[in-house]
């Protein structure tokens, strides 16, 4: 590749300890014709559109979240293809009806379900022509996450690092405190915003390109289009190359399961990358909170001539859930580092847009840089999840002793600290020089507006954070569940449409129905079909003992997972509002203790054929504990009936408080639905064109009242934390 602006490296000696080592620290190294750290979100959205327009055969998305309509051109005006995302692609494939675009993210929990855009599927997979294939990634342990983000192009250009397609990601290097067009995609200003990705060409790209396949493999689908590397030159003009004809290592995580075991590359390389610094570990990370990387670092610190330590991380947690879990996970390990700093070699530093207006940039990287020896540039965070339980990837060049990739290497290095301090890249190589250490450069810098500024600890330490709420928010390795994954969530088709049954359908039904009825009692009163259901409807609540027989069917159809939703509609109907009422009470709480004792009985790893997945993921990921949780499970909707009794039983929530939550939490249900079966009935027994619209009235408030209630809660359960994160977009 005909890169401007560095030489071809001469060959340099082999190190007598190379860094990367496939099947231990990385997953292989590959050949990259060009390598070059990308900074910030303006300079990759741009980058990321001029490489897919240029695309001919596939290209592979990989990511933690993607919005359709995010702007990859804010503020400009483009001429030649549509700026926005879902209308690129669009462009793009109808332009090349034989490229073929793949399309995968994190099939996210319910916790996250209020900042993502509910329409994914429709806006880049329904609406889209044909060769766009658009899919949610669920194949990982409960409470894990897909994180690799990652594009290739016709598998001779890739990009992977920290940075999604997705709102709240888009920045200039500057990171300005006012920018006009650092606005999220429904138009809300946000603050300064630093990411980094790296971008790769050739055999690195290639082997992207074979891992984006085997992601979509893992999830059932087996025709895909054959890995083959394009012979044009997709480096973009004017970039040049930080590094070039380098090895590159792929790095991973992936959490292991009941075949597989775990793979924790992105683990062992930090470890080996600690190991081997002799001068300088120049780390970014969003979260840091792992305490065996923590250890090794310490580990370092103590030696007398050990190398400096510096991290640059946000200023601090945001909203009460990451304060009182990340944010205090990471005090206690920064607390550690601060005692290990004999000799004073220690950074602790937030990047500031304004000392002077109190407007820090917010880090979302994830990047280390060890001497002029490694650069890595990845998805990976320094917590204990990136190292065993979510999907990570990241990229690393060792230089092997080659000058021409450790000048390289720290120039990298250098243009990262510059854009943090506000410098040029030169004055801060020749400061370094000068000064001979990094701690002396930020010393000299710290009264600049423009700056890294040590993050400051509160005065007393927090109290330490329990390790079971450990174990919940940054756990090291799947639970015990999760290393049964292919039994949990078996491997089926990415695209499958297969939601469970939902509450907000059942009143469509009736809906449905109402205006089936009204139609035919305008049209033929009289039919006799018609008088056979009514004759029906009307016997069966006098039978003898028909409310006991009407509770018992509905708590043997509740035992088979048959939904209860439906179930209380169907009794409304048959027993009318109040009876139906009754039975529904009666039997949807018999079906309840019922499922709790089966749940205890069957226990986590038997529940994969008593429910549907996504009712499991969904339900594991809440955690409901106590009567307040599992009364937020049943109004939320987020799993059906049946699951959240099995699921509350094999979990071992406590009986007392599941119970008091599930009467709380079942009954308005069953009375609500009950009462639309009564209507229902009512329009049956006496059909008319006003009794239609009045169920197909109550039907349409109650899915109003459904949806509105589900987000209030789930607001309101999560606002500490989730209601920030909406704004600012810190998860992933």
């Amino acid at each position: 590749m005909g890169a401007p602006g560095l030489a071809h490296p001469k060959a340099a000696p082999a190190t007598a300890t190379p860094i990367l080592l496939p099947s231990k620290n990385c997953w292989r190294v590959e050949r990259a014709r060009g390598f070059y750290c990308i900074q910030d979100g303006a300079d990759y959205f741009r980058l990321v559109r001029q490489a897919l327009l240029e695309a001919r055969r596939t290209i592979f998305i990989l990511g933690w979240d993607i919005t359709a309509y995010t702007d990859l051109l804010p503020g400009e005006q483009p001429g030649d293809a549509p700026a926005r995302l879902d209308k690129l692609l669009a462009h793009i494939a109808r332009r090349r009806p034989h490229l073929r675009c793949y399309i995968l993210i994190w099939d996210y929990g319910s916790l996250y379900t209020l900042e993502r855009d509910p329409f994914s599927r429709w806006r880049l997979g329904w609406r889209m022509p044909r060769g766009i294939r658009f899919g949610f990634d669920d194949r990982h342990p409960v409470g894990a996450s897909h994180h690799q983000k990652i594009v290739v192009v016709d598998d001779q250009l890739a990009f992977c690092g920290g940075i999604d397609l997705t709102g709240h990601r888009w920045d200039t290097s500057a990171h300005r405190p006012e920018e006009p067009t650092r606005v999220t995609p429904t138009g809300k200003h946000y603050g300064p915003y630093h990411e980094v990705q790296a971008m790769v060409s050739g055999d690195a790209a290639a082997a992207l390109g074979e891992l984006a396949r085997d992601r979509w493999r893992a999830l059932g689908a087996d025709r895909m289009p054959p890995l083959r590397p394009s012979t044009d030159d997709l480096w973009p003009s004017g970039v040049t190359p930080d590094l070039i004809e380098v090895g590159v290592g792929i790095v991973r995580t992936i959490p292991g399961s009941g075949t597989q075991p775990a793979i924790r590359e992105c683990e062992q390389l930090f470890l080996d990358s600690i190991a081997m610094a002799k001068q300088t570990i120049y780390i970014e990370s969003q979260y840091f909170t792992n305490e065996t990387l923590t250890a090794a670092l310490a580990s370092r610190l103590r030696e007398p001539h050990g190398p400096e330590v510096i991290v640059v991380s946000p200023k601090e947690c945001h909203g009460w859930l990451e304060q009182t879990t990340m944010g205090a996970f990471r005090e206690g390990v920064f607390r550690q580092l601060m005692a290990a700093d004999t000799f004073k070699r220690l950074r602790l530093v937030y990047p500031a847009a304004s000392q002077a207006q109190g407007v820090p940039t917010f880090v979302h990287s994830k990047v280390m840089v060890v001497d002029d020896d490694l650069v890595r540039i990845g998805s990976a965070n320094y917590s204990h999840r990136s190292m065993g339980m979510d999907t990570e990837c990241d990229l690393a060049v060792e230089s092997g002793g080659a000058s021409a990739v450790q000048a390289g290497i720290r120039q990298v290095r250098d243009r990262l600290v510059a854009e943090h301090l506000g410098m040029q890249v030169e004055e801060v190589t020749r400061q370094l020089e000068e000064k001979g250490s990094f701690g002396s450069l930020l010393d000299a810098r710290k009264t600049f507006d423009h700056t890294l500024v040590r993050i400051e600890l509160p005065s007393e330490p927090s109290p330490a954070p329990s390790e079971a709420l450990r174990a919940a928010a940054d756990p090291d390795e799947p639970l015990v569940v999760g290393s049964a994954i292919e039994h949990i969530i078996p491997p089926v088709d990415a695209t499958t449409g297969r939601n469970p049954l939902r509450i907000w359908i059942l009143p469509v039904v009736v809906v449905v129905t109402a205006a089936v009825i009204a139609w035919i009692s305008a049209a033929e009163r009289g039919r006799p079909e018609l008088r056979m259901v009514q004759d029906a409807f009307t016997s069966i609540p006098g039978l003898p003992g028909s409310l006991g027989i009407g509770a018992a069917v509905f708590l043997l159809a509740g035992l088979f997972l048959f939904p209860l939703e439906l179930l209380a509609i169907a009794a409304g109907a048959v027993f009318g509002a109040f009876d139906g009422g009754i039975v529904s009470a009666i039997g949807s709480l018999a079906a309840a203790v019922a499922g709790y004792v089966a749940g205890r009985m069957i226990g986590p790893a038997g529940l994969s054929h008593w429910m549907s997945r996504r009712s499991y993921r969904s339900g594991r990921q809440l955690s409901a504990r106590g009567v307040l949780g599992v009364m937020v499970l049943r109004l939320s909707s987020v799993a059906s009936a049946g699951s959240i009794h099995l699921l509350s039983g094999a979990w071992r929530i406590p009986f007392a408080p599941y119970a008091i939550g599930t009467i709380l939490g079942l009954t308005p249900v069953m009375a609500a639905l009950s009462g639309l079966g009564g209507l229902l009935r009512e329009t049956l027994l006496h059909p008319s064109l006003w009794n239609g619209l009045v169920t197909i009235g109550a039907g349409l408030l109650l899915m109003a009242v459904a949806a509105g209630l589900r987000a209030f809660l789930l607001i309101r359960q999560f606002a500490p934390s989730v209601s920030s994160h909406r704004d600012r977009a810190e998860f992933g």
